[in-house]
């Protein structure tokens, strides 16, 4: 059987009319053994498009349930020995699927997380997640040159736009259901370093995405949310105590920002604290200095920054997250 024929391709939508069709033909030129959309409740048409597509098994009726929930649903139906999650709108490279099962293969505990472009093919959008300490998360190779990260390597994070693994793997872990959109793909990071799982990205898989970087207010709403759920799920209190002077680093980033898009940001930033706090979690035992070795100490100072003044902020954070980072660690 051909590698490709293990797989089920995974495909969460939400009013991606304007993507679904051509995306799904281009996945059907990998040769997968099925493609699987999840319909979390649109109302653009695209239900009726995938209508007229016999080779798509569709899930929907469930509502909107959160791109999370709606991958733990597709993979619960799922055939192949793997998965492979995928953003609708991409456009996927004929040998994406293959080069990205192949390490799965011969490794236990492995997820393979490719290379994507921005649509115009111009410059990397990711290769793979910068997953940091704090909770915060940034995609790595953000707006690179697209031959610049050519080396397979380990790395801290996947990219909930495309990952893949093994099924039977995925629903052990799944995606946190609190999380409705944003960061969800950093918390299942967190889950896989605490399950030692090891992320390879893979270069020689490559997709496009249609992706420009912005955080309006209910954005922020969503990935500061996340990030308390994560710090109360992974840390203690005694734990939250020995990191928190990257953690009161990481409010004035993140406050400093919120302030930036008035009174809606600000609004939204308050909100995801006290929401947060509704939220019940389940905390996760494990080790917080393996667990910190396997997370990322730094954030990049070129993404959603606005001005010299900004950048050097964000490099001064650095040094306090290496110092506090270093501490721990050495301990």
């Amino acid at each position: 059987m051909d590698l490709t024929k293990k797989a089920s391709v995974i495909i969460v939508t939400y009013n991606h009319s304007e993507y679904i069709e051509n995306c799904v033909k281009s996945v059907l030129s990998n040769n997968p053994l099925e493609i699987i959309v999840v319909d979390n409740g649109s109302t653009d048409g695209t239900l009726e498009i995938l209508e007229t597509m016999s080779e798509v098994r569709v899930v929907s009726g469930h509502g909107n349930v959160g791109y999370g929930a709606g991958n733990n649903i597709g993979v619960t139906v799922a055939r192949g020995e793997y998965v492979v999650i995928l953003n609708p709108d991409t456009l996927v490279e004929e040998n994406w699927l293959e080069e990205l099962l192949k390490p799965l293969e011969s490794h236990e505990k492995l997820v393979t997380t490719p290379k994507f472009l921005l649509f115009d093919g111009s410059k990397i959008n990711g290769a793979g997640l910068i997953v940091h300490f704090t909770g915060l998360s940034f995609l790595r190779g953000l707006n690179a040159d697209k031959d610049e990260f050519s080396k397979k390597e380990f790395v801290n994070g996947i990219a909930g736009e495309c990952f893949a693994m093994r099924r039977d793997d995925y629903l052990k872990l799944k995606f946190d259901e609190n999380l409705l959109a944003y960061n969800e793909d950093g918390e299942f990071s967190w889950r896989l370093k605490v399950n030692d799982f090891r992320i390879l990205y893979v270069p020689e898989s490559r997709f496009y995405h249609d992706y420009t970087l912005t955080v309006p207010p209910e954005k922020i709403y969503h990935l500061e949310k996340a990030r308390y759920l994560i710090l109360r799920k992974y840390f203690s209190l005694k734990q939250i105590f020995i990191i928190i002077p990257s953690l009161i680093i990481a409010e004035i980033l993140t406050w400093g920002y919120a302030i930036l898009k008035g009174s809606s940001g600000v609004k939204f930033k308050f909100r995801a604290f006290l929401d947060s706090l509704k939220n019940e979690v389940d905390p996760v035992e494990c080790n917080i200095r393996n667990l910190l070795e396997n997370l990322d100490f730094q954030i990049p100072d070129d993404q959603l920054t606005y001005s010299t003044l900004d950048k050097f902020i964000k490099r001064f954070a650095n040094m306090v997250f290496l110092i506090n980072y270093k501490l721990i660690v050495s301990r």
